[in-house]
């Protein structure tokens, strides 16, 4: 076989590097040359201190607010004493995220180490190609053996480690966790149901006659006609299009394309999006979806549902009701929402939106800065092994045994009925502390070893989520349909880019302009298709079509 540089495709050297064993693979170089003096830098895989002289690492990194001081964090410095690391921690807030790590790749003053900061996949392959970022194949190979395991794992994960020159450039974090693979839901007033002796909806019409019950007939009690039906906000997961359009067609409001017989099909001009937007329509205007549900933030949405004089809200989407309701909040009104199904459309269907596996692909870099890579792929390595806890006491993401958690009898079973679990949680996940580092860091997660714990009434929400999405979501999934993850060539990354900011502009703007009867949806289709085809339509579908061909080859 000839090598790369006699001919050989950037995509076969990404396949031949897509293996566990990943040293010596032609296109890959070390990040370095090696000498035995560098050896003696790290002890062995699996072995601590990962140094025998202190060392420091400079890491950028975005502040979670549930953490109160990364420097002093306990888990910081229990886990420091362990490595004999000490991470100076730049920390960002994540108002401010974006254009600070726009500002440091820029300029000359790189980290070390970036983690959890936001990190696109396209900004991995194009500042790793341009030897910001060092390949990470050979350190995962020789020092990393938890990362290995992942691979071996779940072959899956590959997919989102391997830039198309075949080099890892960036670790993910990936877990699989079922009520986030189905974000898409909508949650109902019980309450209201019960006071107005209505059933829960299972299709668009039961909803529209629900809805209307709720605008006429004022479930809330208070002789006024404040009720707001059903509203929404800008949010991830709050918008109404997501929820409604799952009785419609399959709808991917990032891409609004789907997987059909290998073919990448552009749904936002299909004859199910165009009913979609009708029935949208409707319930605006019928006064029974609130037309700011567009334009909105969270805030505002969750004002409705906790207005002091009587909620005002009927039904919000969301993934979960405290993204619109606040928590044990003296009111209760949090206690009020349940879960509603992906109604049938007009056809009878129910067209789930599943986004598979729950993963961040980005999560962490070595820059060309490293002082030690070694040490630095070795410091990471333990978090991708969810066991440690059990065998250390210590958690980054639920804190000390003993304190915040601890270990249990066997017996008891986890959040899906079936994983022994193995520890009870005592001090609920993301509560401000400064014990934890909660989501600060990337790690590798199954359904085992998420589930493990023993669901107790603190975990209620937990288990609602759970139990919703799989009872009420997944029979409906349509994950075969989902876009999968894709890395663009460099060549076509700022192509793609700018085709889909043109292409989702268009889609988003008609669409409110449709639903709000600034524009009449069909007397208006034709002057949104066109604007569609000068938006860059059938470039967009043939790079998507040209990547996904190459990311199935």
């Amino acid at each position: 076989m000839r090598t790369f540089s006699e001919g050989v495709s950037k995509r076969l050297v990404w396949l031949l590097c897509g293996t566990v064993v990943l040293s010596g693979c032609t296109g890959n170089p070390s990040p370095r040359g090696e000498t035995a003096a560098d050896q003696k830098k790290v002890s062995a895989p699996g072995t601590f201190p990962i140094v025998d002289e202190k060392i420091t690492i400079k890491l950028f990194t975005k502040h979670d607010p549930k953490v109160e001081d990364y420097a002093t964090n306990e888990f910081t410095k229990w886990y420091e004493e362990k490595t004999n690391i000490h991470i100076d921690w730049q920390t960002v807030p994540v108002s401010a995220l974006a254009e600070k790590l726009q500002v440091t790749l820029a300029g000359g003053d790189l980290p070390e180490v970036i983690m959890t900061a936001g990190l696109t996949p396209s900004q991995l392959v194009a500042y790793g190609s341009q030897g910001l970022f060092l390949p990470l194949n050979d350190l995962i190979d020789q020092y990393a053996p938890n990362i290995k395991k992942m691979m071996e794992q779940v072959p899956e994960s590959r997919k989102y480690l391997y830039a198309p020159d075949g080099n890892i450039y960036g670790l993910p974090r990936y877990s699989e966790n079922v009520h986030t693979s189905m974000p898409k839901k909508l949650w109902i007033n019980q309450k209201w149901l019960d006071n107005l002796g209505l059933q829960m909806p299972e299709t668009t019409e039961d909803l529209y006659n629900v809805l209307k019950a709720f605008k006429t007939e004022d479930p809330n009690g208070n002789g006024k006609a404040d009720e707001i039906p059903f509203a929404g906000a800008t949010q991830d997961n709050n918008e109404p299009e997501s929820f409604i359009m799952q009785s419609f067609l399959f709808f991917d409001r990032d891409t609004y394309v789907m997987v059909e017989n290998d073919k990448i099909v552009f749904t936002g001009d299909s004859e199910g999006y165009k009913e979609g937007l009708k029935y949208l329509r409707r319930l605006i205007q019928e006064g029974l979806l609130a037309p700011e549900s567009f334009t909105q933030d969270r805030k505002a949405l969750t004002a409705l549902s906790e207005a002091p004089e009587g909620a005002r809200l009927g039904a919000a989407p969301g993934l979960i009701w405290t993204q619109f309701s606040v928590s044990n909040s003296p009111l209760g009104r949090d206690k009020e929402f349940v879960p509603v199904p992906i109604l049938a459309g007009p056809d009878g269907k129910r067209y789930g939106f599943d986004k598979g596996e729950s993963v961040i692909p980005a999560e962490f870099v070595i820059t060309k800065n490293a002082k030690n890579p070694e040490a630095a792929i070795r410091w990471i390595d333990f978090f991708y092994d969810s066991s440690q806890m059990l065998e250390t006491g210590m958690s980054p993401s639920y804190g000390i045994e003993g304190v915040h958690w601890e270990k249990i009898e066997p017996g008891k079973f986890g959040l899906d009925g079936v994983t022994p679990a193995e520890f009870r949680i005592l001090v609920q996940p993301g509560t401000p502390g400064n014990y934890y580092w909660n989501q600060s860091v990337p790690s590798y997660s199954t359904v085992k070893t998420m589930y493990r714990y023993e669901v107790t009434p603190e975990m209620d929400s937990e288990v609602v989520l759970y139990n919703t999405t799989k009872e009420l979501y997944k029979p409906y999934s349509m994950l075969d349909k989902k876009l999968p993850f894709l890395y663009f060539m460099p060549e076509d990354l700022a192509k793609y880019g700018d085709l889909q900011k043109n292409i989702v502009g268009v889609v988003r703007q008609f669409m409110l302009k449709f639903v709000t009867g600034n524009l009449d949806i069909d007397k208006d289709w034709d002057k949104y298709i066109q604007e569609l085809n000068n938006a860059g339509l059938k470039q967009y579908v043939d790079i998507l079509q040209e990547t996904y061909d190459k990311n199935k080859e």
